[in-house]
């Protein structure tokens, strides 16, 4: 919170005086009453609690002091949406994500909430998409369509090996970019990966290309970390002595960490859910100061209303 005119906020010294002021004048008010009922104290302590007493002077108090911040024009941070953003959804498309320790399985909820995802982000910003298995593919180009984006996520097909540097290097391949390729505005990379990466580039190499072009890649590890209850039927899927490939935790940590970004561990689709809603959270937006000097003006105009409401109705009562 910030003030776009500090210097009135010296006016607020006036509301503790008048605080002091009020309680003399609360102070003599029950000592000449005293002495003209000396009966009358224990009446009035039986029937009103105190601060029933003081609550239509408290709201008043509250209801100017609101009002004094507002002259000093208040201005908070909040998150907008970024029209020159692009955003790259990136996912594992390997033969491991047939495997059903997620129900159904893990290529089902990750498209799902994938879609979902997409949906959730900023009307203007432009998404892309690119798959990723022995190679990688722009499935959509960056582009303002967001269900163009959503149908391509559900015609993704599943293929040989996992090469995430490559998912990383043709995701940066797809985002706009100007003469010097530099991105056009603020870009980010969103993968997901249910495996290990065996072909192709090194993912961290791929992630120091991110990095020097100053593009944010978040990660999501998909799947469980312990053996699946069956072997899957397929022996085409990767494993060792009967347990099978799982994410590389270590390195899709280490490419967020380097590019300034989040990692997110889903062993359920409610984790996955999660994930993808904490990103969107941080994704196609941008910190926006905004004057919220109306608000405060609001809430001062709400508490006086409660105010003069609070005195009408001790005076019917009394």
């Amino acid at each position: 919170m910030s003030f776009e005119l500090p210097w009135m906020l010296w006016v607020l010294l006036v509301v503790p005086a008048l605080v002091w002021v009020y309680w003399r004048r609360v102070r003599e008010g029950q000592a000449s009453a005293y002495a003209l009922y000396p009966g009358l104290s224990p009446l009035v302590r039986a029937a009103e609690p105190r601060w029933k007493r003081h609550l239509g002077a408290g709201l008043y108090g509250l209801a100017l002091l609101l009002a004094l911040l507002a002259l000093a024009r208040p201005q908070a941070v909040i998150p907008a949406p970024d029209s020159l953003a692009t955003v790259i959804v990136t996912i594992d498309v390997s033969l491991s994500m047939r495997a059903q320790d997620i129900h159904p399985d893990r290529i089902t909820v990750a498209k799902r909430e994938a879609q979902n995802f997409v949906r959730s982000l900023p009307d203007g910003i432009k998404v892309g998409l690119v798959s990723f298995a022995g190679y990688a593919t722009i499935e959509a180009e960056p582009t303002a369509d967001h269900e163009r984006v959503v149908e391509q996520i559900e015609l993704l097909q599943l293929a040989r090996r996992t090469a995430i540097g490559e998912g990383i290097l043709e995701s940066l391949r797809a985002i706009p970019k100007d003469e010097r390729g530099k991105p056009l505005g603020p870009s980010t990379v969103v993968l997901l990966s249910d495996g290990r990466n065996n072909t192709g580039i090194e993912p961290l190499e791929a992630a120091a290309f991110a990095q020097e072009m100053g593009v944010v890649v978040h990660t999501i590890g998909l799947g469980r970390r312990g053996e699946p209850s069956a072997p899957p039927s397929s022996g085409e899927w990767w494993g060792w002595g009967g347990y099978w490939m799982q994410f590389d935790e270590e390195t899709l940590r280490a490419i967020a960490q380097s590019t300034g970004g989040q990692y997110h561990a889903a062993e359920s689709a409610e984790a996955l859910r999660q994930a993808y809603r904490n990103l969107s959270r941080v994704v196609g937006w941008r910190p926006q100061r905004t004057e919220v000097s109306g608000l405060f003006g609001l809430a001062a105009g709400l508490l006086l209303a409660s105010s003069l409401l609070v005195a009408q109705w001790r005076r019917g009562v009394f």
